[in-house]
């Protein structure tokens, strides 16, 4: 099977991963997955074993599959040889969600449980099955002892820590209400440490700029991928405040290394469950996020249960199993279609 994907780029973002996760596991299975953008260039900071080619060179490659979630990179589908042509749904409300999914030109596939609903509600259509995933190999529980009650801060017991996604210029992303949410248990028992975490490229501004959360922080960048575990591993609780998201890639990363997790619905209604190893608020309200995170921090023994829960819910969504999924329903339209393309091959394959 041959599968072709069309992006902008492959910098560090987590709709970037899913593609190069996605084409790494294809390809050891055999199949030949190229991903397309405008300078054909490696990613940077991850080992992605597919292939590689440019936007101008498609118009030479006849793949099986042809997907984007890029909505400006619909006219790609449109224009590719491909017997099955998808569009991966990855954020609630994308631009163009209503003409690219009614348009009946593309198989819709989403990345969620939540977006899911959303497009059987809004246009009743049954999507494709791309809920997930994660790397077991990057995003595991460290070794954690139990996290000790809690003690006065003049005792010596480090501080209580509290990590978020740092993504501050994209108020969607909630940075500055779960740093608020963390802020409100400054001079309690135990003393509180916000971490945060980003990349950002050379020539962009710094995100540390100009943000001060008002109690000890400290700012992960360009962290490398080996080094994801460890940083969740030093903190305490994973806080989400996101919306409109699909699936959240942090919040399931933070899961998967053994964090509970105080959340919004929005993109973590496939592995947050409320009670077993979350906190799930009902709606996107400071007030509600700041008792959850208190909550979990006055009770530290619900916290480390919690954070157990969370490993565990998490190996229901490897890449594996994401592609077993995936696979099954791609080889499944393809046999709807008749023959598939002839061979073609992009530059370097």
């Amino acid at each position: 099977m041959r599968i072709g994907a069309a992006l902008p780029h492959l910098l560090l973002f987590g709709g970037v991963r899913r593609y190069l996760e996605l084409g790494n596991i294809f390809t050891s299975r055999g199949c030949e997955f190229t991903i397309f953008t405008p300078d054909g260039a490696p990613p940077a900071w991850m080992k992605y074993d597919g292939g590689l080619s440019t936007l101008a060179e498609l118009h030479s490659y006849r793949p099986d599959v042809m997907i984007t979630g890029t909505p400006e990179y619909a006219r790609y589908l449109d224009e590719s040889a491909a017997a099955v042509k998808i569009f991966y749904l990855q954020i609630e409300d994308a631009a163009g969600e209503r003409e690219i999914v009614r348009s009946g030109r593309y198989r819709i596939m989403v990345n969620s449980s939540g977006l899911a609903s959303r497009v059987k509600k809004l246009y009743g259509i049954e999507p494709l099955d791309g809920r997930g995933g994660i790397n077991p190999d990057l995003f595991h529980p460290p070794g954690r002892g139990p996290i000790p009650a809690p003690v006065p801060a003049c005792s010596g017991e480090r501080p209580f820590r509290v990590i978020c996604y740092g993504r501050i210029s994209r108020p969607r992303k909630g940075t500055r209400m779960a740093a608020e949410a963390a802020r409100s248990l400054a001079g309690g028992k135990r003393g509180i440490e916000l971490h945060l975490f980003d990349s950002y490229t050379t020539g962009a501004v710094d995100p540390r700029i100009g943000f001060d959360p008002g109690f000890p922080c400290r700012f992960y960048l360009n962290l490398p991928q080996e080094g994801m575990a460890a940083m969740y591993g030093a903190a305490d609780l994973f806080v989400s405040a996101e919306r409109r998201a699909g699936w959240s890639n942090t919040a399931a990363e933070a899961a998967a290394c053994g964090l509970p997790l105080v959340c919004t619905k929005s993109g973590t209604g496939d592995f947050a469950i409320d009670g077993r190893n979350a906190i799930v608020i009902p709606r996107r309200n400071g007030s509600l996020l700041r008792k959850a995170v208190k909550r979990i921090y006055d009770e530290p023994g619900l916290g480390e249960t919690m954070g157990r829960e969370s490993a565990e819910i998490m190996k229901a969504f490897t890449w594996e199993k994401v592609c077993d999924r995936m696979e099954r329903d791609f080889r499944k339209l393809l046999d709807g279609c008749g023959p598939a393309p002839g061979p073609g091959s992009p530059r370097g394959e």
